[in-house]
């Protein structure tokens, strides 16, 4: 993909601000809104506006991409000369997925809304099943040196800037969030964004950690820990292709591996532990459909249809998370039928329809645990 610069971007989260569309005025304003550039050092930033927006349309003389290409962004709503223009490939947000990415958020705002610590690179909701992981080069003044390794993988180095790092508070917080239904978001400090604003990258997956040594703020030699994160969609995506050819069919076997933790498979190498998450998160998937049997877990009626190979259709639909997909513990997933599902994210009462369904798998789950151990 090419690289897109700070105006361009710019452009597009304004452009997903206004609900995917707007005229130049509005995404002037948006832009200016934003923060997200120091416009007075420049004369003009209108212009580089326009030109970054017509340079990234195939509806413009200027655009020198093939029409629907990776740089063909941007399109024209109206005719010609109307100065409204739309997003290609603009996704309706959800209030699922609380934020946006490639958007640039105040840490500030973030807090006030979601909670969890102001300072620490680690925040972790006390309220929300959200981890917060804060990403910028002021952590190399302490050893750290956070980045991504490819388009999916980040590694992240754990808290603590004074002795060995040990997992407790955050480190400790990042390590079991799959087993504890916490989603992990990734927020990083960039060169144009002011004092203060983070963007917004990605929703992650632990996957395992490593350990590095290094020096601390008073210069003397630690252990630090390096956590090994891939993007939850990149997870998804490959588990989807993996559930098919899980080996595993037994109700039990499924639930053991679904319930393996990162300290199961730490001395395997990373790209090991990369092909177990995904069995993880294939396993978790397959257990739940399972253990429904054709029946939505939560009405408790047959599912609405079959699907083309025979199975009844259910979703699995992730309790204690704000977002679906990737490995997580048992008692935290329930294959539902699709409007059981959209209640449970969508409806004015989805918090207590969720506990409602969390109360129906825990005593399944007890039920199940009774008959194995007999």
């Amino acid at each position: 993909m090419s690289q897109q610069n700070k105006w361009i971007k710019a452009v597009i989260t304004a452009l997903n601000n206004l609900g995917g569309k707007g005229s130049l005025n509005e995404i002037y304003e948006e832009v200016e809104n934003g923060r997200t550039i120091k416009l007075n050092t420049y004369t003009d930033w209108k212009a580089q506006i326009r030109k970054n927006l017509y340079l990234h349309s195939s509806d413009c003389e200027i655009f020198r991409g093939t029409p629907g290409d990776e740089t063909d962004l941007i399109y024209a709503t109206d005719e010609k000369g109307s100065g409204k223009w739309g997003l290609r490939n603009y996704k309706e947000p959800n209030n699922i997925y609380p934020f946006i990415t490639g958007q640039v958020y105040k840490r500030s705002d973030i807090h006030d809304e979601f909670g969890g610590n102001r300072q620490r690179g680690i925040s972790a909701c006390r309220n929300h099943p959200m981890i917060f992981i804060f990403s910028g080069k002021s952590g190399e003044d302490y050893g750290y040196k956070d980045g991504w390794q490819d388009a999916n993988t980040f590694f992240y180095t754990g808290e603590g800037q004074s002795g060995h790092q040990v997992f407790k508070e955050g480190n400790k917080a990042l390590r079991d969030h799959i087993k504890n239904g916490k989603d992990v978001y990734l927020f990083e400090k960039t060169d144009a964004a002011p004092s203060g604003m983070y963007e917004f990258k990605d929703q992650l997956t632990n996957i395992g950690y490593h350990t590095i040594t290094g020096n601390d703020k008073e210069g003397n030699h630690r252990k630090m820990i390096v956590f090994e994160f891939e993007t939850t969609q990149k997870i998804n995506n490959d588990s989807n292709s993996t559930e098919s050819t899980t080996a595993f069919n037994d109700l039990n076997d499924l639930r053991n591996m679904a319930l393996k933790n990162s300290d199961d498979y730490q001395s395997s190498t990373y790209q090991q532990r990369k092909t177990i998450i995904r069995k993880r998160a294939a396993a978790i998937k397959k257990y739940a459909l399972k253990r429904a049997n054709g029946i939505c877990e939560a009405c408790i009626e047959e599912a609405p249809f079959q699907t083309q190979d025979g199975s009844p259709f259910l979703e699995v639909h992730h309790l204690k998370r704000l977002s679906d997909g990737g490995p997580d513990h048992p008692e935290n997933v329930a294959a539902i039928c699709p409007n059981c599902h959209r209640r449970a994210h969508y409806s004015k009462d989805a918090k207590e329809f969720n506990k409602y369904i969390i109360e129906l798998i825990s005593d399944k789950e007890n039920s199940l645990t009774n008959k194995i151990s007999e």
